[in-house]
């Protein structure tokens, strides 16, 4: 064989590493199937066990929906909706009083949002929010919402340059079709948490529709389509690589 063969040869056995070795990492990275914790939130949750009541409409109010959840503004509050990354929409409520947003619904699109995904989720915030300078007592518990049928809350608190001190407290749920996890955050001056408008608002929330075209994975069936696929490009690849491996050595040959 001679050595320009050689190379491409080798050329392209370095692309079909490269591609493989990608396709598993995607397959690796896809939703689990079942939930890999069990009750609560993974081995060790480290607060109480969170419990939310949900709040009819309030008179006055309006509502408000984005990706097919709704939460009821009270009067005077406006609301601004974003997407911050594909398949997420955001909604963030504002009091004209306050210069910091007082509750955030996140509406994350997923293949498989399981109790599995739900986790993920917090523990991935929960870190995120700790990394930050300022925050203490944070803690990650199992929450009990009536409707709903998985649940997590983040709880911590923020101290300010200034010296003041707010709460927080973030409760991320999924659907009942495991399409969606949703993030409703709520931010309050420190020991009026449960007396905020923030709090509120975040017990009006339900969905009350699909949450339609989020991205591009908004009409993938499942999970399993797109394993399927990946195992037919990686077996496209690994033919087209074969052939041309022949086709070089023939050449090649005396």
């Amino acid at each position: 064989m001679e050595g320009t063969d050689i190379v491409r040869v080798t050329r392209i056995a370095a692309v079909v590493l490269v591609l493989v070795g990608g396709l598993a990492a995607f397959i690796g990275n896809l939703p689990s199937s079942h939930s890999d914790s069990g009750p609560g939130v993974g081995p060790q949750p480290a607060g109480a066990a969170v419990s939310i009541t949900s709040l009819p409409a309030p008179g006055g109010s309006t509502p408000v929906t984005v990706a097919g959840v709704t939460v009821d503004l009270p009067k005077g509050f406006t609301s601004t909706t974003t997407s911050p990354a594909i398949g997420v929409k955001q909604l963030v409520v504002h009091d004209p009083s306050r210069t910091q947003a007082v509750a955030t619904v996140t509406v994350t699109q997923m293949l498989r949002a399981d109790d599995a995904a739900v986790d993920r989720v917090s523990r991935s915030t929960e870190a995120k929010i700790a990394a930050q300078r300022g925050w203490s007592g944070l803690s990650l518990s199992s929450a009990t919402w009536t409707g709903f049928p998985y649940a997590t809350a983040i709880r911590g608190t923020l101290t300010h340059d200034d010296g003041s001190k707010s709460e927080l407290l973030l409760v991320n749920v999924r659907d009942g079709s495991s399409t969606r996890v949703v993030g409703v955050s709520v931010d309050a001056a420190y020991g009026q948490l449960e007396a905020s408008a923030g709090f509120a608002i975040l017990r009006t929330m339900r969905f009350s529709g699909p949450s339609g075209s989020l991205g591009p994975l908004a009409g993938v069936a499942s999970e399993g389509v797109i394993v399927t696929a990946v195992v037919m490009l990686f077996g496209v690849l690994v033919g087209v690589f074969v052939l041309l491996l022949r086709r070089y050595r023939r050449r090649g040959a005396p």
